[in-house]
């Protein structure tokens, strides 16, 4: 699954139901809100001052949390 993709799908309550209980570092939360709107990793990087490495590493680490309370959800 594409983090992108799926916060697009997501209502806005949801993402914001989402992000409440990821429990995101300050960076993390930063790139969860632009990926929710639809930003790019190249343009979230422009506009964060890093890296597209560091933004990746960041999606990764958000992803990895997304799919702990996916697969709760799921039990």
């Amino acid at each position: 699954m594409r983090l992108g993709k799926y916060l697009s799908s997501l209502t806005k309550p949801e993402v914001e139901r989402l992000r409440d209980e990821l429990n995101l570092t300050e960076d993390e939360e930063m790139i969860f809100n632009k990926l929710s709107k639809g930003k790019s990793k190249v343009s979230i990087a422009d506009e964060c001052l890093v890296s597209v490495g560091t933004v990746s590493n960041r999606i990764s680490a958000i992803q990895s949390k997304v799919n702990r309370i996916i697969n709760m959800e799921e039990q």
